[in-house]
C-alpha cells in the first residue's frame, strides 16, 4: 500500500474584521472592492446565549417538523428586515457603490462586494446590526479529473451478506455490528460533504451521490429556481458554478473530499467487496464554498441535509467567527448536525498555542461536534489538536470552552484513491469528523426525528474513555463507536 501525506486540509484565511454602526472596532476605509457580510437587526437568535434558550423551548418537537417551522421563521424575519432596505440598496447598487448583491435566509443578512465609499453607507444604513469583511474565494484552475455530473447514477454493489471485510477503522468503530445486527445501513439519510478535491465518478461515492430531483443537469437552467444552474449533485459556491471537480495541481492530485466522503457513505471498495463506508445505504452531496458558508448551508438544509461534514479549518478569523457561529446555530435549529475534525495544530511546523489549536468552525460550541481521534491501538497522535478554546468576541461572550467533544478515527487510515481503490494511508482530524458524521447519518436513519442536541445526548452518554476518566481536552468526551450509539437510539 502506498502512503500519501493527505493531511488536515488547512485553509489559510486573513483575519476577518467586524465593523458595528457604533464603531467598536475600527476599520480600514480606504480599502476598496472588499467583500462583506452584513447582519440585519432583529435575528433569530438574537443574543449570544439564545441557542441554549431556544433548544429548552423546542424540547420534544421532532426535527424534521422543527425544520419547516425554523425555516419558515428564518425567511419571514430575513423578508421583513430586507424589504426595509430594499430602495436604499437598489440605490446604492445603482451608483456603483456595491454590487454582486447576495440576501440570506439562514442569517437576517446579505453579501455584497463594496467600494469604500459603500462600506461607509452600508454600515449607517438604518437597522444594520454589523458587518463582517469576507476572505475572497480562491478558485483553482486546470484540468478537471472527472466529469461534472454523472449522465446514469450506478446501482450500488452494497448489501450486508455480500461483504467479505472490512478495513479495520470500519471495524473499530462497529459499523458491521450495526448493519447486521440492528439493520441499520444509512437508508433514508442526506450528508453533506463541504469541502473541495472532488472526483464524482470514483465507484464506491459514484454509487451513493445525490441527485437533486429538481435540477436537469447540464442544460445550463435554473430549473428548480433555487438561484443556482445545474445544482444536480451539489454546489461550488466560490465558482458559482456545478463544477465539483477539482483540478490536478503541482503536489498531485487532491482528493481530499473524495477521502472524507467514502468514509461516511462509500459501498465496496472498487473491484472487491470491501466494505468502506460507516453508512453505505446514506446518499451524500459535495459542496465547495470556503468564503460562502451562507449560500451552502442554506442549499443543504433545504435538500434535506441530515450531517454537515466540514473537513477545513479557519485560522485567525477574528470576529468574523461570530459569523460563522450564528449561521451554524440557525442551521442546528433546522435539524442539521454539523461536525468538524478538530485541527492538526499541536505538533510540527503547523503548531499552534492552545488555546488557538483548535480554529474555526471547530471551536464552535455547542452546534459542531469538534471531533479528535486514535490511531489502531487507541494512541493519540502528537499532530491532534487540543483544546480548551476561548470565546470572546463582541456578540459571544462565553470565555474558556471545553473541546474537542469527542473522538474517533484519524491515524493511518486506509483511504481511497481516485479509482477507489484503497491505496492511500492518510492521517489527520480531517478524517476523524467523517467518522463522526457515518456514525450521526446511522443514527438518523435509526430515527429521523431524532433533534441534534438529542444526538449530542446519546453520544455523550454512550462514549468511552480513552484518556483520563471523564472529559479531557485530548478526547472529549471519549471515544464514539456506531453501535452503542445506534443501539441506544433505537432504545428511545
Amino acid at each position: 500500500m502506498k502512503t500519501s501525506a493527505f493531511l488536515f486540509l488547512s485553509l489559510l484565511l486573513t483575519s476577518g474584521i467586524t465593523v458595528t454602526p457604533n464603531n467598536l472596532v475600527a476599520y480600514d476605509e480606504d480599502v476598496d472592492q472588499q467583500t462583506i457580510v452584513v447582519w440585519l437587526d432583529n435575528q433569530y437568535l438574537e443574543h449570544g446565549d439564545s441557542f441554549l434558550k431556544q433548544v429548552e423551548e423546542f424540547k420534544g418537537k421532532p426535527r424534521l417538523a422543527l425544520r419547516k417551522e425554523v425555516m419558515t421563521m428564518l425567511k419571514a424575519k430575513s423578508n421583513y428586515s430586507y424589504n426595509k432596505i430594499k430602495d436604499q440598496i437598489a440605490a446604492l447598487v445603482q451608483s456603483g457603490q456595491i454590487r454582486d448583491v447576495k440576501r440570506h435566509w439562514i442569517i437576517n443578512g446579505f453579501t455584497c462586494t463594496v467600494t469604500a465609499e459603500g462600506f461607509k453607507t452600508i454600515k449607517h444604513l438604518d437597522g444594520v446590526e454589523q458587518v463582517f469583511v469576507k476572505r475572497r474565494p480562491a478558485v483553482p484552475s486546470g484540468t478537471n479529473m472527472g466529469p461534472e455530473y454523472l449522465t446514469a447514477i450506478p446501482t450500488s454493489r452494497f448489501d450486508i451478506e455480500s461483504a467479505t471485510s472490512y478495513p479495520w477503522n470500519i471495524k473499530k468503530i462497529r459499523a458491521p455490528e450495526v448493519w447486521s445486527e440492528l439493520g441499520i445501513t444509512g437508508k433514508g439519510t442526506l450528508n453533506v460533504v463541504h469541502d473541495s478535491g472532488f472526483k464524482l465518478d470514483t465507484p464506491p461515492l459514484a454509487e451513493t451521490i445525490y441527485t437533486n430531483s429538481g435540477e436537469i443537469p447540464g442544460n445550463g437552467l435554473d430549473d428548480d429556481q433555487n438561484g443556482y444552474v445545474d445544482d444536480y449533485h451539489g454546489y461550488n459556491f466560490d465558482d458559482k458554478s456545478p463544477n465539483l471537480n477539482e483540478p490536478r495541481i503541482r503536489r498531485g492530485t487532491n482528493i481530499h473530499g473524495n477521502l472524507c466522503a467514502a468514509m461516511i457513505v462509500g459501498t465496496f471498495e472498487t473491484g472487491t467487496t470491501q466494505a468502506i463506508g460507516i453508512a453505505p445505504d446514506a446518499k451524500w452531496a459535495p459542496v465547495i464554498g470556503s468564503s460562502n458558508i451562507e449560500q451552502a448551508v442554506e442549499w443543504g438544509i433545504e435538500q434535506g441535509a441530515d450531517t454537515y461534514s466540514m473537513s477545513f479549518s479557519h485560522p485567525n478569523l477574528g470576529e468574523y467567527r461570530s459569523h460563522w457561529r450564528k449561521v451554524l446555530e440557525h442551521g442546528t435549529l433546522c435539524g442539521v448536525v454539523f461536525i468538524s475534525g478538530a485541527g492538526n495544530f499541536a505538533a510540527g511546523n503547523n503548531a499552534a498555542p492552545i488555546p488557538v489549536q483548535m480554529r474555526n468552525p471547530e471551536d464552535i460550541p455547542n452546534v459542531v461536534l469538534g471531533v479528535a481521534g486514535v490511531g489502531q491501538e487507541g494512541e493519540r497522535p502528537p499532530f491532534s489538536s487540543q483544546g480548551p478554546v476561548e470565546w470572546n468576541t463582541d456578540h459571544y461572550k462565553d470565555g474558556q470552552v471545553d473541546k474537542p467533544d469527542f473522538a474517533t478515527i484519524n491515524h493511518k487510515v486506509p483511504c481511497i484513491d481516485p479509482e477507489g481503490k484503497l491505496d492511500n494511508m492518510a492521517s489527520g482530524n480531517s478524517l476523524a469528523g467523517p467518522h463522526m458524521a457515518g456514525i450521526v447519518s446511522l443514527m438518523l436513519s435509526a430515527n429521523p426525528d431524532l433533534t441534534p442536541w438529542q444526538v449530542k445526548e446519546i453520544l455523550l452518554n454512550t462514549a468511552k474513555d480513552i484518556g483520563a476518566k471523564g472529559f479531557d481536552y485530548q478526547s472529549g468526551h471519549g471515544f464514539v463507536n456506531a453501535y452503542d450509539a445506534v443501539k441506544a437510539t433505537m432504545k428511545l
